[in-house]
């Protein structure tokens, strides 16, 4: 049986004492639903709206990517504003579908590195329909969810342990949120 292996980092921006930023994650039957989010502005109304996308996510969000954006949109409406990437991880498929919007960033590491991709907008402003995008997963992959507080572009050069170290460390040191898929063989590690 598959798992995963999940864990996440929040920092408020210099000078601030609490983030506009926020990581959900909800367990469901078959998998994990894993989100970040990096509400407009900083301080503490960008607080306030990241905790509120949080717990509507970690409440009602569901393996349906692009439906649950949709509802976290009109259920934002008249709020701040957030860019927000979803993925759910379906174990028993071994298949990750993601879905976000503004200035979020989702990339797979392992033996192929891809990159998927936000649409412009915000939930609860502006947004786009929400495009699906599907990828495999295959034993070893690290997945890492990260805003713009992150640099953009590292490469495996740049963190060449990521592959090897765990999810705690991952975290730390890209500062946001990873997720490693294994199996309690850890076949998938």
């Amino acid at each position: 049986m598959r798992q995963l292996q999940i864990d996440s980092r929040v920092k408020p921006c210099r000078g601030n004492r609490v983030s506009g930023d926020a990581v959900a994650i909800r367990e469901l039957d078959h998998g994990s639903m894993v989100a970040i989010v990096d509400a407009l502005g900083h301080g503490f109304r960008a607080h306030e709206m990241a905790e509120f996308v949080k717990a509507w996510l970690e409440r009602s969000g569901t393996s349906d990517v692009v439906e649950t954006l949709n509802r976290l949109d009109r259920a934002s409406q008249g709020r701040l504003g957030a860019a927000v990437g979803l993925c759910y991880i379906d174990l028993a498929e071994g298949v990750l579908r993601y879905a976000g919007v503004g200035n979020t960033v989702i990339r797979r590491f392992g033996s192929v590195e891809c990159r998927l991709v936000s649409r412009d907008g915000m939930v609860g402003g502006r947004m786009r329909m929400p495009a699906l995008e599907t990828i495999a997963l295959e034993d070893g992959d690290v997945v890492i969810l990260y805003t713009d507080g992150v640099k953009s572009h590292f490469t495996l050069k740049e963190y060449p342990q990521m592959l090897r170290d765990d999810v705690k460390t991952i975290a730390s040191t890209i500062v946001i949120a990873s997720v490693v898929p294994m199996t309690t063989q850890r076949a998938w590690r």
